[in-house]
């Protein structure tokens, strides 16, 4: 009995002896990949993936798990994409962003006053003698003034008269200067001026100012004076004279008055007729609308719109000395239009340039032209609108901050005993009609609208966490965790395996 324990003890040491003495096996390199990965899968935190190399796991349920992440990664990759092409569509939307904004943050507007006979026709004999007009000459001379008494923008045809008449004796002749020469004073056009109920001499508040509908006086254009009350008669107001006796005898168009109610640094818009023995009440609503900052870092024309600063393109001018305005943009507009068919413009209607200047003799031109900027075309028109006669194609964008001015305009005719001279009403004397004019605003508040994107780089990050937690259920940190095992962990493992089997 004992000599057998004793034999089978032998024989259990003599093969263990032999277990020590073989060489150990160093693990094969697939099952060191796999203890690699699984100690990362461990601590992953998306959420299916240590399910591949969990090592109780049986191959069929690695496969399906393998399908299910595929799935959920296709997925993932399918709906990014779809919420990336969303954000490259850029699409706006517009909101109302504040109701209540007071309207004492911006300037009263600009008020430009046209009287429909741009010149004091009294002046006439001091500019005969002033130029030294000749009694020949002096015929010629009236045609002209009187053309210009009644030219505006497209109104060229004033001059159709001028046509096989002898210019070149009056060629050398500044006809802008003598126009501003002859307009109206402010205390000839104007009476009666109040600005916030308060008496004010009419030659404080206004100024001489060109426009497209010759030389006008403006109010408010420099010193951009701002009013916090809303009634009635607590803005400007203002009589116009007429002055019939001092028009041109052969000016036939209609008498009154144009008014252009202006944004500040406005050059012009479509006026508002003041009708003769018809008192005018203009009441102002402001309406602002802007393009919110997430907007700003998309190019110009497929926002549609300028900013102040931006570079104004070959295509997209402004008038030189001012800042982008649409409304800037059309009247520079009209003058390249008047340089391509003319190669002149007419300076009485805009600021200062470097454009050439029409003379006398180019004055017939701008009257056989005036059919093509009598009208305004948008780019692309005329492939949708049918129009017997072309217009001036302007690709002018809107400004990304506007301010858009909405007159309510109400007009009161006089009583036949109101109808008389400004000076002397005792006399009762009606050769020099009168009308007056109240320009207030309507409402304290203005309201503000508020462009920008539908689907902003914002909204892009937040729908994109929400599909890596509906698919893989991670997070950024969990992203991170995955880019790191990839760029850092997996190359410094594959190095080191290089380099122990290389070196040993």
């Amino acid at each position: 009995m004992q000599n057998n324990q004793l034999s089978t003890l032998i024989r259990r040491r003599r093969a263990l002896h032999v277990w020590q003495e073989q060489p150990v096996k160093q693990p094969s390199y697939d099952i060191v990949w796999m203890q690699f990965i699984s100690r990362y899968t461990i601590g992953s935190h998306i959420h299916g993936f240590y399910q591949l190399f969990w090592p109780p796991m049986r191959r069929r349920m690695r496969l399906l798990w393998a399908l299910a992440l595929i799935s959920a990664l296709t997925v993932l990759i399918y709906i990014t994409y779809l919420l990336g092409e969303r954000h490259q569509r850029r699409h706006f939307h517009t909101i109302i962003a504040d109701s209540r904004w007071p309207i004492r943050n911006i300037a009263f507007p600009v008020i430009v006053v046209c009287n429909k006979n741009r010149l004091n026709w009294s002046r006439l004999p001091e500019i005969v003698q002033r130029y030294n007009i000749s009694a020949a000459q002096q015929p010629l001379l009236e045609r002209i003034l009187t053309g210009y008494d009644a030219v505006s923008f497209a109104r060229f045809d004033v001059f159709a008269t001028l046509k096989d008449q002898p210019l070149q004796t009056l060629n050398h002749l500044n006809f802008t200067q003598i126009a501003i020469e002859m307009a109206w004073r402010c205390g000839e056009l104007l009476a009666e001026c109040k600005w916030k109920t308060e008496s004010v001499d009419c030659c404080e508040l206004f100024r001489p100012r060109r426009s497209p509908y010759g030389a006008c006086l403006a109010f408010n254009e420099v010193e951009q004076r701002a009013i916090v009350a809303i009634e009635s008669g607590s803005g400007l107001m203002v009589r116009l004279r007429l002055n019939e006796a001092q028009h041109a005898p052969n000016n036939l168009e209609m008498k009154g008055f144009l008014l252009n109610v202006l944004e500040p640094n406005v050059w012009f818009d479509y006026p508002i007729e003041v009708l003769p023995d018809v008192d005018s009440t203009i009441g102002i609503r402001a309406v602002y609308h802007y393009y919110d900052e997430d907007t700003l870092s998309m190019p110009s024309q497929q926002r549609m719109c300028l900013q102040d600063y931006e570079h104004v393109s070959e295509k997209i001018h402004t008038l030189q000395g001012l800042k982008y305005m649409m409304e800037n943009c059309f009247a520079e507009c009209q003058q390249l239009y008047m340089l391509r068919y003319c190669n002149c413009t007419m300076d009485l209607f805009y600021p200062p340039s470097d454009h050439v200047a029409c003379q006398l003799k180019d004055l017939p031109c701008l009257a056989a032209n005036n059919h093509r900027w009598e009208n305004y075309e948008q780019p692309g028109e005329q492939f949708y609108v049918a129009q017997a006669k072309t217009g001036l194609i302007c690709e002018c964008l809107h400004n990304c901050k506007s301010l858009t001015l909405i007159n309510d305009v109400r007009k009161r005719v006089q009583s036949p005993w109101q109808r008389v001279n400004v000076s002397g009403r005792k006399s009762g004397r009606p050769e020099n009609r009168s009308m007056l004019l109240d320009v207030y605003y309507k409402r304290f508040n203005i309201l503000v609208y508020k462009t920008s994107l539908i689907y902003s780089w914002m909204d892009l990050m937040v729908s994109f966490g929400a599909i890596c937690q509906l698919c893989l259920g991670c997070s950024i940190i969990g992203l991170l965790e995955v880019l790191y095992f990839g760029l850092i962990d997996v190359p410094h493992f594959c190095w080191r395996r290089y380099v122990l089997r290389r070196f040993g």
